[in-house]
């Protein structure tokens, strides 16, 4: 009886300590108007020191009433601590040119959302956060900066 209940808390500390690490990925930057043949695209990092299995999760980019889905993450996909995923939309999206972008856990949950930006320049100028994973929730996170930097460590699939 006793082993069972040490192996229900750890069990049960050890999805806290997931959790937390998962409440802390953030949208890290985005692409909302790409040039011609790109796709628009949402970076997500995590800031944290632990690995966040960020299976099942998806984003989506909203431009008045369109909304672009992004595929959902691959199952055992893991995002290393400081690391980067990306979500890529399809080439044939055709929007207004800006909008807001949502982040969503595996059960559907609203991790991170974005405030509403304007991209008309349809180049490769995007809006990210300054530097990685900075969360005020203020304007002052975000950049419009040129092309995106090449960023090296990338999620993993298991």
């Amino acid at each position: 009886m006793r082993s069972t209940l040490m192996a229900q808390y750890f069990a049960a500390a050890f999805m806290v300590l997931s959790l937390s690490a998962a409440a802390s990925v953030v949208i890290n930057e985005m692409e909302l108007n790409p040039p011609e043949g790109g796709v628009d695209w949402i970076e997500i990092y995590n800031p944290d020191n632990e690995s966040v299995d960020i299976s099942g999760w998806t984003a989506e980019i909203t431009d008045g009433s369109w909304v672009g889905k992004l595929p959902a993450v691959p199952a055992g996909t893991i995002l290393p601590a400081k690391g980067f995923y990306v979500f890529n939309g399809q080439s044939s999206w055709n929007h207004n040119d800006g909008g807001y972008s949502t982040l969503y856990n595996a059960a559907g949950e609203e991790i991170d959302k974005t405030a509403n930006r304007q991209d008309s320049m349809n180049n490769d100028f995007t809006y990210g956060r300054h530097p990685d994973g900075h969360d005020t929730n203020t304007d002052g996170d975000w950049a419009w900066a040129p092309p995106p930097r090449v960023n090296q460590i990338y999620a993993k699939e298991e």
